[in-house]
């Protein structure tokens, strides 16, 4: 099937995307990795008015070290865990976990916020941040606040904007 029409967004910052996604309200879906949203769209299972295309937005991108945490934004790959050193140094099960994360197609293209952002049980990573006591920066129109992995019950328009940290 082809997806109903929609308007396509692509934000430069988190803050034009808490913008666009705040102004836009529930017909707004963010758009991560794509690999739950896009087949739902495709049979019409999901009919976003407006897609907020967050690969444009670097603030959300990258691995890094911050004091005793590893820093990982939501639109890092799971690709791009594999191929780093800091994870496989201080997380290797993090690293270990992305191995197994669907096929090499997926993990070039999968975010690790929309793993986590998805709510779907049979994905990765929202267990394991759990385990490894993961902080969640969320980001809306109010601030930013930090939320244990272990205390939130995430949606995919939070999470798609916040950084984890671990």
């Amino acid at each position: 099937m082809i997806p109903a029409s929609f308007s396509y967004h692509r934000p430069a910052t988190v803050a034009d995307a808490v913008k666009l996604l705040s102004t836009l309200g529930d017909e707004a879906r963010p758009l991560a990795g794509g690999h739950s949203l896009v087949p739902m769209m495709k049979l019409r299972l999901a009919t976003p008015t407006h897609l907020i295309d967050l690969h444009g937005v670097a603030g959300l991108k990258g691995i890094r070290r911050d004091g005793n945490k590893v820093v990982i934004g939501a639109m890092t790959t799971q690709h791009e865990l594999l191929g780093s050193d800091e994870i496989k140094k201080s997380l290797p099960i993090l690293h270990e976990a992305a191995l197994l994360v669907a096929d090499p197609q997926v993990r070039y293209r999968g975010t690790v916020g929309g793993n986590v952002a998805n709510g779907d049980p049979g994905n990765d990573m929202p267990a394991l941040m759990m385990t490894l006591g993961a902080t969640y920066r969320l980001e809306g129109t109010s601030g930013a606040r930090e939320v244990a992995a272990a205390d939130i019950g995430l949606n995919s328009r939070s999470a798609s904007r916040s950084r984890l940290c671990l």
